[in-house]
């Protein structure tokens, strides 16, 4: 069974449901879907739709189940079968992600593009499956030499194998590919920490920081590097913002803590020690440099499904 592609007569729906998600309209994308199961409870393409919106609002269960309902529908219908493996993926559900993925490209040798590949290549760097993630980066990358999401990936991969050089060079490639990437500047900026080159890394969070003042992540590591650079007051006002805009991130509440420590040394009590030691039981601590992030960050912003 083939997929089921819209019709000519549904293109303007299909349109205006992908403006819906574009402009972030959720709710509206989820109700036009509503309505085209309804009138066709075998309309493949608007499970996978619903599936796809589910998924950008972090309701993942949901979104299973729709992509399930896809497959259960057409069980060659690779785009949902390649969807729902980057829902696993986000889930941390990394087994079930690379299957996903392996059967998308083996059932549709058109779908062995670049995302698919360079998705199941994150798959494999969440899981520090470094090699298989280098190859499938490699594969994206032959085949879409300008995919900035694939090359800033791959000198994440070469970064955590502390291969710095060939780091700095995918960072730099995907920031002449794309200037704005945020994402490969403060990518760049991590492996001048890990170099110990603190002046360039800092460089890099402040543009980074620039292009998007929320970036918690990227304001905590310009934190990490002052504090490496013992500039402590600097590092603490960072930290301090990386905590307001991501309340929840125990590794910023930890690394304050610390510098606090060396701003104004004191004996700690044990009122105070207890809540970090509870944290730091509950989910470990990385060491710096670099800042550890959380296992999307880790591995790039998605690419577009």
């Amino acid at each position: 069974m083939t997929e089921k592609r819209p019709t000519l007569r549904n293109r303007l729906g299909v349109d205006r449901l992908v403006r819906h998600l574009a402009n972030g309209h959720y709710d509206q994308a989820l109700a036009d879907y509503d309505r085209a199961i309804e009138l066709d409870a075998a309309n493949t393409w608007a499970f996978l739709g619903r599936g796809d919106t589910y998924q950008a609002m972090g309701r993942y269960d949901q979104a299973l189940a729709d992509y399930d309902r896809a497959i259960e529908l057409d069980a060659t219908f690779s785009g949902a079968i390649a969807n729902r493996g980057a829902t696993y993926q986000a889930m941390e559900r990394y087994e079930e992600a690379l299957a996903d993925y392996d059967r998308a490209i083996e059932l549709d040798g058109t779908y062995a593009w670049a995302w698919a590949i360079a998705s199941r290549g994150a798959t494999y760097q969440a899981m520090e499956r470094y090699e298989e993630a280098l190859a499938d980066y490699d594969r994206a990358i032959e085949l879409d030499p300008a995919y900035t999401w694939a090359i800033a990936n791959r000198g994440q991969t070469y970064l955590a194998m502390g291969r710095y050089d060939q780091a700095l060079a995918d960072f730099d490639r995907a920031i002449e590919l794309d200037p704005a990437n945020t994402w490969a500047i403060a990518g760049r900026g991590e492996t001048y920490q890990a170099m110990e080159r603190y002046e360039e890394a800092l460089a890099d969070f402040s543009r980074a920081i620039e292009l998007n003042p929320e970036d918690a992540w990227a304001i905590a590591s310009r934190g990490q590097t002052f504090q490496n650079m013992e500039r402590y007051e600097e590092a603490l006002a960072d930290f301090n913002r990386a905590i307001e805009l991501d309340p929840g991130e125990d590794d910023y509440i930890m690394k304050r803590a610390e510098i606090q420590r060396y701003i104004a040394p004191a004996e700690p009590t044990v009122l105070q020690i207890a809540p970090l030691y509870e944290t730091a039981k509950r989910r470990p601590v990385y060491g710096c440099p670099p800042l550890s992030r959380t296992p999307h960050r880790g591995i790039g912003p998605a690419g577009p499904l």
